[in-house]
This record gives structure tokens, C-alpha cells and sequence, in this order.
């Protein structure tokens, strides 16, 4: 599926709600995320201080605004995204700068945020991740819901190392139509790279969890998705050989098999990252670069003598 082969021309009527794409290095993504978004006169891009033309193609788009904050945290860089940014309108749409809005969605925002009897503060809804030309639908757990419509000044981001959620003053809806999300469409290499980012702040997150004992079983009944995901992802920090486990769960359990080629490659990554994660916990807690240097400090002791 081509990412820019979605229904969003300049010529549509327009949306009243804003969107906001936090950027870093997305100029391959940003002529394709900025037309899908073509449907609002407000579209905001938060860069984390590109090294590439990503903030070149930004300016020179109409109705785009760009900001420049250089990234610390992922609760901090979103929280100032939503609280330090005016936005023209109280709805904003969140979008990364690989994923794509089809029509179907585009006309559901539509509707939610001209909906004067709506009682929601933020709307949740799921995803299509694409891989080798096809919906990896099986081996991706779908589905998986996240938030991307809120009214900021009611919602904000939890203080967390890394997969933070937003925290929701009021209900929260869901919506019936999906985002689509090019994860691989910069390359392999970027996504190990990232991934591999990631997995060091999920091994924080990890050894900050397990030193607080196991989480409360309850929450994994818990009505709210978002909650119920959360605690599996603390429970799994105490899983021994998770990289095996979640090869197990996504390619024969969830089905990741019925993806064909596409679905076992993407297990096997996601595994492996798993993996990475475990290592770098046991890193934490064990200290291996102190006993390395402590080691290998007697070791040259020994020699000298």
C-alpha cells in the first residue's frame, strides 16, 4: 500500500480540529503526513531538532505551524506539545509522522468534534501497522487502542521513561475507523535503531518496576484497555525469557503465523527486542560494567605483580 495513496487533498472542506505531529528526522514521512492532514487549517509541528530538511518541508506547507524544543523526555516533549501550543481550535488530533489518516477516519473526526452533545474529553482507536506491503493484523496483538483526539486542557501525559499514556479528565470515546501506520517505511536499520532507544528506556522503566514488586493481578481485568495493557507490560518485566514468551503469544497464539512471511519476520524483531529489554534489566541490576571494571582491575593488578 503507498502511505500517500489516502484521500486527503487541499481541496477538501475543511475540519474544525487541530493536529499536532512531533517530529525528529522525518523528512522522508513529512510530505505524506502533512497531506493526509490536509483536512485542518491548523496543523502543528513539534520538532525535536531535526537534521534533516524536516522543518524546510514543514514551513514551506500552508496552514503549518512549527516549533522547535529539543527532546529530553517523551512526557515532557507531548505535555508542552498540548499545554504550551495555542491551538486554533479545542480538538486536536495527535499524529506521528508515519501514520496516515484514510477517508473513513478523516470523516469520523469530522463528525465527533462538530458533535455538540458529546460528553467525551478524548477519543481512543486502533491502528493498521504495515509491513512488506500488507496489514500485519495477527502478529501486531490487534488491537491495540490509542488515544490521538483530545481536548488538551484536559489531558496529560504520565510521568514515564517510555510508552507513556495520557491521563484523561473525563470519559473517553472510541472511534470505529483506523489509523494506518508505516513503521518500516524508513528502513529496517531505522527501526532496529529505534527500537533499540527504546529498549533502553524500557529497561529503566523495567528495573524501576521490579523494584517495586509485582504489580496487582487485579488490573489486568481492569475495564479500561489502555489499563489492562499497562499491567501486562509491568507483569512482563518479571518474565524470564520474554523474548521466547512473546514469540510464543504473538506468532502462535495471537496468530502472528497467519501473517504468512510478514508475521513470523515481525515476531522474530519484536522478540528480539523483548530480549534486548530483559538483558539491559539484568544489566541494571547486576551492574556487569562495575564488576567488569572491578575485574579487569585486578586482573592488571595480578599482572603487575
Amino acid at each position: 500500500m503507498d502511505p500517500n495513496a489516502h484521500d486527503n487533498t487541499p481541496a477538501l472542506a475543511q475540519i474544525p480540529v487541530s493536529c499536532l505531529i512531533l517530529t525528529k528526522d522525518e523528512q522522508f514521512n513529512m510530505d505524506a503526513v502533512l497531506q493526509t492532514l490536509s483536512f485542518s487549517d491548523d496543523i502543528v509541528v513539534l520538532d525535536s531538532m531535526s537534521d534533516d530538511d524536516t522543518v524546510k518541508i514543514a514551513q514551506a506547507t500552508a496552514n503549518v505551524r512549527v516549533f522547535k524544543r529539543p527532546f529530553d523526555t517523551e512526557y515532557k516533549q507531548r505535555n508542552f506539545g498540548l499545554h504550551d501550543i495555542d491551538f486554533k481550535y479545542s480538538w486536536v488530533y495527535i499524529c506521528d509522522a508515519d501514520e496516515r489518516v484514510p477517508a473513513d477516519l478523516r470523516d469520523e473526526i469530522s463528525r465527533v468534534v462538530t458533535d455538540s452533545d458529546s460528553v467525551y474529553s478524548a477519543y481512543r482507536l486502533r491502528y493498521k501497522n504495515m509491513y512488506l506491503g500488507k496489514w500485519i493484523k495477527y502478529a501486531t496483538s490487534y488491537p491495540v487502542w490509542i488515544i490521538r483526539l483530545v481536548q488538551p486542557l484536559k489531558v496529560a501525559y504520565e510521568k514515564r521513561a517510555t510508552n507513556v499514556h495520557p491521563i484523561v479528565k473525563g470519559e473517553i470515546g472510541e472511534l470505529d475507523n483506523h489509523f494506518i501506520h508505516y513503521s518500516f517505511n524508513k528502513g529496517l536499520r531505522h527501526w532496529f535503531a529505534k527500537h533499540n532507544f527504546y529498549s533502553d528506556r524500557e529497561s529503566v522503566e523495567g528495573f524501576a518496576v521490579r523494584g517495586k514488586g509485582m504489580p496487582a493481578l487485579k488490573q489486568l481485568i481492569h475495564s479500561d484497555p489502555i489499563r489492562r495493557r499497562r499491567a501486562i507490560k509491568n507483569l512482563s518485566f518479571f518474565l524470564r525469557g520474554r523474548g521466547f514468551f512473546r514469540f510464543f503469544y504473538s506468532f502462535f497464539l495471537r496468530g502472528g503465523g497467519l501473517d504468512r512471511l510478514a508475521g513470523f519476520h515481525y515476531c522474530a524483531m519484536i522478540s528480539m527486542y523483548e530480549y534486548w529489554i530483559e538483558l539491559k534489566i539484568q544489566e541494571h541490576e547486576v551492574q556487569w560494567s562495575q564488576k567488569t571494571m572491578k575485574l579487569s582491575q585486578k586482573l592488571l593488578a595480578e599482572d603487575d605483580a
